[in-house]
């Protein structure tokens, strides 16, 4: 995280512009058009207006406190996110977050 904090950093630049490509497809030329995906995640971190709209840790959502229904209305309440991100978590015997010995 620190890196991507970093890069972010020093390298924001406001809302990056649009390309276009061509892609000749048999007899026909296709234009894409599209923007730089760094550059647009470097503009959302960089932009207080997006602060509250950024998940950036899996969640899990309940109907009721027993938990017994659970809600996945968006990817960060799912179960890829969650297993993706906390396989490698672990506690220490005082309750802190740690990461497996060797995962980067």
């Amino acid at each position: 995280m620190k890196d991507l904090n970093d890069l972010i950093d020093t390298n924001l630049g406001g809302q990056p512009s649009f390309q276009r490509k061509e892609f000749k497809m048999g007899n026909e030329l296709l234009n894409f058009h599209f923007r730089d995906t760094l550059q647009c995640i470097q503009m959302l971190y960089g932009d207080t207006a997006f602060v509250q709209d950024l998940a950036l840790v899996p969640e899990q959502h309940y109907t009721s406190d027993d938990q017994m229904c659970r809600i996945v209305n968006e990817m960060h309440t799912g179960d890829w996110w969650w297993s993706t991100q906390v396989r490698n978590m672990i506690y220490d015997k005082h309750g802190n977050l740690g990461m497996f010995p060797g995962v980067t």
